[in-house]
């Protein structure tokens, strides 16, 4: 299932790879409802909810008006409560909100501060078994960053002795650093990383009072906040991160496993979930021309699975055909239009895409997609494009979501439908050059007087981020 939901104008739309947005209810007659939290502006952040099969959501409620443009992190309580921590627009303290949960909704309590001096970026929250809440996070004392910890145990009210008190001081200053706070048995594990050089972390028991000396997982170059981090139901810590490569870590308590290296291209967004109790880790990775694929591994054994695509709805297709109605004929574009070679998608007799009325493109998928990336080396001007899907028995025209793109603009992001629910639901495959797929018809009604030729087409799409629910 794919919903838009809302624009957003943040810098940071969807936050970091260590943050949380996304929860389930846990008990209830509200049970299994979903709840999202998003920075829909630069000082914005809104709430959304909805029950199975999760197609129709709320609409979106303000809950916090005061924001840097900054990411933001939530955890959920036992009672369904959210706490919500996030850096004041108007000084960069760093501050936290309740969220208290009744009846399906949540109510917005009143907003206090865990510390106010410097400057306080990339929060992280989790809560310690007894309901002890800790927050980490980046604080910026010029020209360095250093990463911190402190907790409240009475619900955020208070953080550690007051908001100037800076709790636990756990990194050496550094050109960065990023941070991800959560629980494994009875520890608090702060995972960080820090000037790129390293990620580490360290820990404390819920008994002691203070942190154990820094432990690195991995050094080298680039880390940054492209990492992750979670705890499985048998209790092993696993993290993934991106340097330059995408590697995974796994940390029983006593030791940790060697680095495991998934993708040796790298990747961005990297997301870390446990299913019965196997890692599942996915990512983005770089296609070109601002497109991002969206790609998972497990682990299976001892190894990991080669990188595979996700959702078969944003991948390059598994057929083009360009259809040449002069000559009567079918050109196979699926290489061409899936590679990045400039200017070789045409018709072989033609020399562009489309000339003639009757001209038309065929693009087929095992799966339904909604949305096309195109790229041209030669724009078109003065046709008309009628754009069809297949129903079961015709070609049914309908004017794309995005607009009714003409080729006549070099690079085209273009919505065909909003989401995976506003997809025609008689859309069906046909057989067509031997492929039964799911094909989109693009007909020529207006004759070109420049004809498009073409880089490179598909649905692979222009994703900047990926949030995974916690489990």
């Amino acid at each position: 299932m794919q919903k838009y939901l809302t624009d957003s104008s943040a810098t940071f739309k969807a936050g970091i790879s260590p943050g949380k947005r996304i929860f389930r209810v846990t008990s209830g007659q509200y049970a299994g409802r979903i709840v999202i939290l998003a920075q829909t502006s630069p000082t914005d952040i809104k709430l959304t909810h909805a029950d199975y099969p999760y197609t129709e959501w709320n609409s979106l409620s303000n809950i916090v008006g005061d924001s840097a443009d900054f990411p933001f992190d939530a955890v959920m309580d036992e009672n369904n409560n959210i706490h919500l921590v996030y850096t004041l627009d108007s000084s960069h303290s760093l501050v936290v909100r309740k969220l208290t949960y009744s009846g399906g909704n949540w109510s917005v309590g009143s907003l206090n501060t865990i510390y106010n001096a410097d400057d306080n970026y990339y929060p992280s929250i989790t809560i310690q078994p007894g309901s002890r809440l800790w927050v980490s996070w980046s604080r910026y004392a010029s020209p360095l960053y250093y990463v911190h910890a402190k907790y409240s145990d009475d619900d955020g009210v208070t953080w550690g002795s007051g908001p100037s008190d800076d709790g636990y001081d756990l990194s050496s200053g550094a050109l960065s650093a990023y941070s991800k706070s959560l629980m494994m048995s009875s520890y608090l594990y702060v995972i960080y990383t820090s000037g790129e050089s390293k990620i580490a972390y360290r820990r404390k028991h819920i008994n002691g009072s203070l942190f154990d000396d820094e432990t690195d997982i991995a050094n080298g170059s680039g880390f940054d906040f492209n990492f992750a981090a979670a705890v499985s139901g048998d209790n092993r810590l696993g993290v993934v991160f991106d340097h330059d490569k995408i590697s995974y870590g796994e940390f029983d308590g006593n030791s940790w496993s060697g680095i495991y290296d998934i993708d040796n291209d790298g990747g961005e967004f990297p997301q870390l979930n446990f299913y019965k109790n196997c890692p599942y880790i996915i990512y983005l990775s770089d296609f070109g021309n601002n497109q991002a694929e969206i790609l998972y591994s497990r682990k299976a054994g001892r190894t990991f699975s080669n990188p595979a695509i996700l959702d078969p709805g944003k991948s390059i297709f598994s057929k083009v055909l360009c259809y040449n109605s002069v000559v009567a004929d079918y050109g196979d574009l699926t290489i061409a239009a899936g590679n990045d070679t400039p200017g070789d998608v045409y018709h072989p007799d033609s020399g562009a895409i489309f000339t003639e009325v009757g001209d038309a493109l065929y693009l087929g998928s095992e799966s339904k997609f909604h949305y096309l990336k195109i790229i041209l080396s030669t724009a078109g001007s003065g046709g008309v494009m009628s754009w069809q899907y297949y129903n079961g028995t015709d070609w049914v025209s309908f004017t794309p979501a995005g607009e009714n793109y003409n080729f006549d603009s070099l690079d085209k992001e273009l919505l065909l439908w909003s989401d995976y629910s506003s997809m025609p639901p008689d859309w069906q495959k046909k057989g067509l050059a031997g492929s039964e797929l799911f094909w989109l018809r693009i007909v020529v009604a207006t004759q070109f007087t420049t004809d498009p030729v073409g880089s490179r087409i598909s649905s692979v799409s222009s994703a900047g981020a990926i949030v995974l629910m916690e489990r």
